[in-house]
């Protein structure tokens, strides 16, 4: 990595470690709806942006605006009729929203699901398998994402228990996006999306503990 990735790395892990006291101190929490739309952006956005420098390959960039609009729009679908994951809405703490869905919603899941393949290529290199495995880990970690979101008021879910169809849909859906990544031989490895992937994953899970 170079100078400016470090750099990178180290505002990541501090940015998150301020977002996990933010949530745990009761004086502080209330602001946090302020800032989780701009951190969101700021934390997806620089870190595309980093992809493409190292990888030098447009295509990343048609890749995630695709990404970006087709989940969005599943969003959208979904929370219009609850056929998609099941029935459940968005809170106010991303409060920037179209159509009842926060904006910086799919661009975490479009830069998620490039961590995830990321990760996968560790064990294999065919296409299929890549995202099948890619959209079961999606499907995983939103398992651990789920709790902290309810309880935080990113979304809510009009059932008592959170419908399989969400995880079931979310696999698909991450299976679908991350296929062309590799049908397309879009260039987008980095080991930056392999420490936010664990970085994030770990917020929650700390989240999940001590909230």
């Amino acid at each position: 990595m170079g100078k400016a990735e470090r750099w990178f790395v180290y505002i990541l892990v501090y940015l998150f470690l301020s977002g996990l006291i933010a949530h745990l101190v009761p004086k502080i929490y209330p602001f946090t709806r302020y800032t989780t739309d701009l951190f969101l952006l700021m934390i997806n956005g620089t870190l595309l942006y980093f992809l493409f420098e190292k990888n030098k390959d447009q295509n990343i960039w048609w890749w995630a605006a695709i990404t970006y609009l087709g989940t969005f729009s599943l969003e959208a679908i979904g929370v219009a009729t609850g056929k998609v994951f099941g029935a459940y809405h968005y809170g106010e703490t991303m409060f920037l929203q179209v159509l009842n869905v926060p904006l910086v919603i799919a661009l975490n899941w479009t830069v998620l699901i490039l961590a995830v393949n990321n990760l996968m290529y560790r064990w294999t290199q065919r296409p299929i398998l890549l995202a099948i495995l890619s959209g079961l880990f999606i499907a995983v970690y939103d398992y651990f994402i789920e709790p902290v979101a309810i309880r935080l008021d990113y979304w809510q879910w009009e059932a008592a228990e959170i419908p399989l169809q969400n995880y079931l849909a979310w696999a698909v859906i991450a299976f679908l996006f991350s296929l062309p990544l590799h049908l397309w031989k879009i260039k987008f490895r980095s080991p930056l999306l392999n420490i936010y992937l664990f970085v994030q994953l770990i917020y929650f899970i700390l989240l999940n503990l001590l909230l």
